[in-house]
């Protein structure tokens, strides 16, 4: 058995996501059959306790179109520079201080490394915006996985930036994400 976390758009902004661990039974491999049978067996779970067709794996390994093109491997971010990966961007915008991310910055934009995911998130969140033709699609889930996140091996996951912009957009509140202070701001209010 293994346990990973959902995130569930809660509608409200001020604690716009719920995290919830559901135990599944794991499936051994990393080939792409492997993660996803390991995929089915998390939903077969989530479809015990939740109306499944409300729910979207937000990852390359997702059964869905739409959970493909939101991976952040797949959801380019346009900038000054250029158009690359919300992924690539990421993990090129780590300033390390010894062995630890101190903050992250890309173009002129500076991100503290606290509240964990506050950057991440945000890039997510400003591509989802850019590519506007996603979020009629995205926004008819409130459940939202990504069954490559470990969350003992790793600080991100797009479900959950998936299931705070859900949140957002049904409060019309997509405006927070046009400016980074003022999502700083509401960031570290909702963690």
């Amino acid at each position: 058995m293994a346990v990973r976390p959902i995130f569930i758009s809660s509608g409200d902004i001020e604690k716009p996501f719920i995290k919830k661990d559901i135990s599944f039974k794991w499936v051994s491999g990393v080939s792409h059959i492997q993660l996803c049978r390991r995929r089915d067996s998390l939903s077969s779970e989530i479809s015990k306790l939740y109306d499944i067709k409300k729910w979207l794996e937000v990852s390359s390994m997702s059964d869905k179109e739409i959970g493909i093109k939101l991976s952040a491997l797949n959801l380019i971010l346009n900038t000054s520079n250029g158009t690359d990966s919300v992924q690539n961007i990421y993990q090129s915008s780590k300033r390390y201080s010894f062995d630890f991310t101190d903050y992250f910055k890309y173009n002129d934009l500076v991100f503290d490394s606290t509240p964990t995911g506050m950057f991440y998130d945000y890039i997510y969140m400003c591509a989802i915006l850019q590519n506007s033709h996603l979020i009629n699609d995205l926004v008819q889930f409130d459940i939202f996985t990504d069954i490559q996140f470990n969350p003992n091996k790793s600080l991100n996951t797009q479900a959950r930036a998936a299931a705070i912009f859900k949140t957002l957009y049904d409060n019309n509140s997509l405006s927070i994400i046009n400016d980074h202070e003022e999502f700083k701001k509401y960031y570290k209010s909702i963690r």
